[in-house]
């Protein structure tokens, strides 16, 4: 589906272009001599200097000049920015699964995520005049306060008011009265999801110093609080992924997200309608991973049963990996499991993984009987695992190669499309800068927080709200590089102070409310949610005011 997607967008664009295309005779005289009766064939106007033309970006992709030929375009680039960072997700993932968490394993994969995001901001103004890169920056900032309201207001709001269940319906407690139905409901996250949202506040440090600075009046001086506020952003990147070499249960945590969303779905097919473990499919699971008719399996191919990738045998995470599932697994330490430790373990585990709640349970039928064959069909040993294990990492780099491919040649067309579009339709920079643009880059998110967060899954909602923290915290390192840089070595005007207020006070609540906090009611969300056309309006009224 990917492909066609693809090919079908590139050949829009295609046709988009030779839509404009048209050729000029050289001898327009020659046109209309054709016919001495004068009778007059079609002829060729010659270009005016009133002309309006339009330059290709890179000389190949199309333009236009008029808004509906603007928004085809913008619409079909972030379709394929979509799939770029997809493919750029996609090949994360496949390596973090691969070689588990570590240096390699979580942060710098999670840093290649962000690129679409710093492309966009960082190329246009490495490749603009003085003054279009000042108000490049201007726009830059935009869009971080943009991605901070989008990701802490909208999408942590949906989180909550969708993903909040009642405690009584476990209990059995009669909610069919509004007010006994509505009292209880709220959302319920583990510690270490506390823990990760102290990130939003350490990311708030580098802002706070450019805050002082807009207190200052000297010049010389406001240059140097901008690099220092510089220099602890790019010791706050380079910290972030040391800490998770010595410490990472940060990326252990997307990690666990990744073994919640992968193995989850393995183990739904393994529950009855009712939401118990089934003896016979789990019997049935143990005879079908075991070779030869074997009595008992080994601790690396359950390891291949629950992720579906094979580490490396002389990985650290994978020994790890393989000694936690033999002590789960294998209680009698003879090495090997048999049938009674399977079926005890894999009760046990979609007991306490899955965290099932009927709604789900109910949902789980939408996998048929054909796919849970082709799911069992793909388990094999260990051995062929590692036989095919160079095609794993093949497709992983490919993925990842492709994915940041599509971003780096795409962000500027569509950047300089969406700033064409809105001139053409009189829409306001602002809206393209603080909504336009982080949607466009967010939205994948959202589609992917509501399908989570309406499993009402306490553990796959803790993680997805790591997820959140973790991402608030790149993308405002991330989004403030292009900012500094320019404005400190290019002497640019540092004035954004409407954004600083509003990224602050949005960072500050939500990153000390959710720091010392794990339940939420459900009427937080609606708060949040509220909280996000607030922040835009406010600072659409401040840089109003203040132009």
């Amino acid at each position: 589906m990917t492909r066609f997607v693809v090919v079908s967008s590139l050949l829009l664009l295609a046709i988009s272009h030779l839509a404009h295309s048209r050729s000029i005779a050289d001898d327009r005289s020659s046109v209309s001599d054709i016919d001495g009766d004068g009778g007059k064939f079609l002829q060729w106007a010659p270009l005016s200097a009133a002309t309006v033309t339009c330059e290709p970006v890179y000389g190949f992709l199309p333009c236009s000049t008029n808004g509906w030929g603007l928004l085809f375009m913008i619409v079909v680039y972030n379709i394929l920015l979509s799939i770029g960072g997809s493919y750029v997700a996609a090949g994360s993932n496949l390596w973090l699964q691969i070689i588990g968490p570590g240096v390699v394993g979580g942060s710098v994969f999670q840093f290649l995520g962000t690129i679409p995001q710093l492309v966009m901001m960082l190329l246009p103004i490495l490749t603009s005049t003085t003054e279009e890169a000042q108000a490049r920056v201007t726009s830059g900032m935009g869009m971080v306060l943009g991605g901070v309201a989008i990701l802490l207001t909208l999408i942590w709001g949906l989180t909550v008011v969708l993903g909040s269940s009642d405690p009584a319906d476990d209990a059995g407690i009669d909610t069919s009265e509004p007010e006994t139905a509505t009292a209880g409901s709220s959302i319920t996250t583990d510690v270490e999801t506390s823990w990760t949202a102290r990130l939003v506040l350490v990311a708030s440090v580098p802002y706070l110093i450019l805050e002082l600075q807009n207190a200052i009046t000297s010049s010389s001086v406001k240059k140097v609080f901008i690099l220092i506020a510089l220099i602890i952003t790019v010791a706050l990147l380079f910290g972030y992924i040391l800490f998770q070499s010595f410490q990472p249960w940060i990326q252990n945590r997307h990690f666990e997200f990744m073994v919640d969303k992968y193995a989850k779905d393995k183990l739904l097919t393994l529950l009855t309608t009712n939401g118990k473990p089934s003896i016979v499919k789990i019997q049935r699971l143990f005879n079908k991973i075991g070779k030869d008719n074997t009595t008992l399996v080994t601790p690396a191919e359950i390891r291949v049963l629950v992720l579906g990738v094979k580490m490396d045998d002389d990985d650290i995470s994978t020994n790890l990996v393989l000694d936690e599932i033999e002590t789960y697994f294998d209680t009698t330490g003879d090495g090997g499991i048999s049938q009674e430790e399977f079926v005890t373990g894999m009760t046990k585990l979609a007991l306490t993984l899955l965290d099932q709640t009927p709604s789900q349970i109910a949902t789980s039928g939408q996998i048929t009987s054909p796919e849970q064959e082709a799911l069992l069909g793909r388990i094999t040993s260990t051995s062929r695992a590692a036989s095919t294990s160079w095609s794993i990492y093949i497709r992983a780099t490919l993925s990842l190669a492709f994915g940041i491919a599509i971003a780096c040649t795409l962000s500027q067309p569509l950047t300089k499309s969406i700033t064409e579009f809105a001139t053409a339709a009189n829409v306001s920079s602002f809206w393209v800068s603080y909504l336009v643009l982080p949607l466009a880059l967010n939205y994948n998110t959202i589609l992917q927080t509501i399908t989570s967060a309406s499993q009402k899954s306490q553990k796959t909602n803790s993680l997805m709200l790591s997820s959140l923290y973790s991402g608030v915290f790149m993308g405002n390192i991330i989004g403030l590089l292009p900012f500094l840089v320019p404005v400190y070595f290019r002497d640019l005007s540092s004035d954004v102070t409407a954004e600083l207020h509003l990224v602050l006070l949005i960072c500050l609540v939500m990153g000390g409310f959710t720091s010392f906090n794990t339940t939420f009611p459900r009427w937080t969300g609606y708060v949040a949610l509220i909280l996000y056309p607030i922040s835009l309006g406010t600072v659409y009224v401040i840089t109003s005011i203040q132009s």
